[in-house]
This record gives C-alpha cells, sequence and structure tokens, in this order.
C-alpha cells in the first residue's frame, strides 16, 4: 500500500521532476543570456533545486507515513470494513476524493450483506415454520399405520421413519449456523442418548435385522442432549445405509481415554475406502459407496462435523473396505470448558 522505495515515488512524480528540470535550464539560460555570472546562475540552480529536492523527500515521508498508519490500523481490524470509520483521512484533496469512494462502496456492500443476512434469515423460518406444520400429518399417518398393524402399515411406518430423519436433517442443517444459540450443556448418560435415538429408528433397525451391542456403554459427558441424539441417528443412519449382507451388527461403547472420554459406534457394514476418508466430512461428499447409492445426500456426516466442532467434541472415522467402519466422538472436558466460558 505504503510507497516501499523512493524509486516507486520518483517514478510516480517523474513529470514534475521533468518540468522542474526543464523550467530550472530554462532560467539558467536566459540569466545567462542576461550576462550574469555562471557562480550566480549555478548558485541559483543549487538553491533551487535543494529546495526541490527537500519537498520532495517532504512529501514522500509525509505520504508513507500516513500509507503505514492505515496498513498498522488495518491489520489490528478483525472486521476490515469498518476501516473507513475509524481512519483519519488526509486533508489532501485526492485523499478526500478516494476516502468518499470507499465510503460508499463499503455502505453498499454493507447493505448487500444486511440484505443476504434478511433473506436468508427469512428462509431459515419458513423451512422451520413448514418442518413443524409437516410434522402434524405425518404424526397422524403414524398413529393410524401403529392402530392398523399389517405388512403395508409396516413398511409406511419405515417409509416416516426415513422421511422423519430427512426433515431432522433438513432443520438441523439449517439451525448449525446458530447453534450456539440453541444449546445446552449439561451431564448426559451416553447409554439413554443411545436408547432414545433406537427407539427413534426402531422401524429401520427391524427391517434390516440389526442387532445392537452397548454392554459397556456406561459413562456421561457434558454436552448438548439433543444435538448428540442427532448426531447418534446420523452414525446410525449411515450404518444402516452401508450395510453388508441380510444383517447389521451395531456395537456401541464408551471408554476412559487420556484426552477423555471416547465414545465408540462400530458396525460391520461394507466400509470406506481409503482414498475416500479424508474428505467423508466435506459437504455433499458422497464417495464411491455414495455414488453407488441413490439415497445419499453427503450431508451427514458433514453436519455431525460441523456441530461436534461448535460443541467442542472431536469425531474421527477409522474404516477398512469389508470389515466396517467406527466412527469415535472424544468428549474433551478442556473444550467443553473453553466453550461453556
Amino acid at each position: 500500500m505504503q510507497y516501499r522505495h523512493m524509486k516507486e515515488y520518483l517514478k510516480e512524480n517523474k513529470i514534475y521532476i521533468f518540468v522542474n528540470t526543464a523550467v530550472l535550464l530554462f532560467l539558467s539560460a536566459f540569466l545567462i543570456s542576461e550576462d550574469i555570472s555562471i557562480v550566480q546562475v549555478v548558485t541559483i540552480d543549487i538553491i533551487t533545486s535543494g529546495l526541490f529536492i527537500g519537498c520532495i523527500i517532504y512529501h514522500y515521508e509525509k505520504r508513507n507515513k500516513y500509507h503505514k498508519k492505515i496498513e498498522k490500523i488495518l491489520e489490528g481490524l478483525d472486521e476490515k470494513f469498518l476501516l473507513t470509520d475509524i481512519i483519519e483521512f488526509s486533508q489532501n484533496m485526492e485523499d478526500r476524493f478516494y476516502y468518499g469512494v470507499l465510503r460508499e462502496c463499503n455502505k453498499a456492500m454493507l447493505d448487500e450483506i444486511y440484505k443476504g443476512k434478511k433473506e436468508r434469515l427469512e428462509y431459515k423460518e419458513y423451512i422451520e415454520q413448514w418442518l413443524h406444520e409437516i410434522k402434524n400429518p405425518l404424526s397422524t399417518i403414524k398413529l393410524i399405520c401403529e392402530n392398523e398393524r399389517s405388512k403395508i402399515t409396516t413398511k409406511i411406518l419405515i417409509e416416516l421413519t426415513r422421511i422423519n430423519n430427512y426433515m431432522e436433517q433438513v432443520l438441523y442443517y439449517a439451525r448449525s449456523a446458530d447453534v450456539e444459540k440453541d444449546y445446552m450443556i449439561k451431564e448426559i448418560q451416553l447409554a439413554k442418548s443411545v436408547s432414545r435415538a433406537l427407539v427413534k429408528n426402531k422401524q429401520l433397525l427391524i427391517e434390516n435385522r440389526t442387532n445392537v451391542i452397548m454392554e459397556k456403554c456406561t459413562h456421561s459427558v457434558l454436552t448438548d442432549e439433543k444435538w448428540l441424539e442427532f448426531i447418534i441417528t446420523q452414525i446410525i443412519n449411515n450404518s444402516l445405509q452401508y450395510k453388508s449382507g441380510v444383517s447389521l451388527e451395531l456395537e456401541i461403547y464408551s471408554t476412559d481415554s487420556n484426552e477423555g472420554v471416547e465414545f465408540i459406534i462400530q458396525d460391520n457394514g461394507i466400509g470406506i475406502l481409503q482414498s475416500d476418508l479424508p474428505r467423508v466430512f466435506e459437504k455433499g461428499y458422497t464417495g464411491k459407496n455414495g455414488r453407488s447409492n441413490n439415497n445419499s445426500t453427503g450431508l451427514g456426516l458433514y453436519l455431525c462435523k460441523k456441530l461436534c466442532n461448535k460443541l467442542g467434541v472431536d469425531i474421527y472415522i477409522e474404516s477398512q473396505t469389508g470389515q466396517g467402519t467406527k466412527v469415535i466422538l472424544v468428549f474433551q472436558k478442556g473444550k467443553v470448558l473453553e466453550m461453556q466460558g
């Protein structure tokens, strides 16, 4: 931003230097033609050149100091767009012009940001309202199917579970940006959260002949209950989606580690390719397995990672093709305390 070298400044002002030099030469020639002694002409040239060079150096230092001041302020700002509200602009006419341009551009940018935020908020509120309204007819359908049990109604209940899971995914995706405004940290028994997630998906679990083993899930952790249940549900749904063979086996347990409490959900599914593992948490990434499965959205694990980051929970995945997948959630006391602070 500022002039890095005097050479740059001189290059920028070369027209003024050229004009001054030409005028000085013309003046010297005129004085000599008027029989002024060479000594006097040289003295006049030295004084005039000295004054001009002094002005050049003074102006360079003044501008350079001003530029450095602006850069220092800018580096200390987290929100760079506030610069025009903080800096003291120079009285230079050109500076005032550019300052005015920056103010107008900044105002236009902030107006666009506000407009975009308002539209996103309205869209989010619409989605949340629509999801709330659609739950009523779905609950009615579920009640009818549970009272009139048959093969057909059982299939309908299974599809209703899938619909509810997709709706929940949309709701949590809409709220994920503002999770800090909608969480309550308290002590949660992992076994209870897992049980509620299993009950919510019981129709899908029964359909896939799922064998759940959770004898060693005995720890309690500090986190938000409903966000944790959503994360567990997404992991279980992934296991159901990518099972191998006729039945699915889920081993769910917790253990102490040096970092805190590890909560693990392990399945015997088809596994994940090693080349896909580094990208499983990317938004919309489905990998090779997902491309062969039309129901894959690439949002489940992305949301799990995003919510875990917000809640101060580390999440890892270990997997080998044909040998199943292990999802590990690490609840670190330090991170929970940091988030509460």
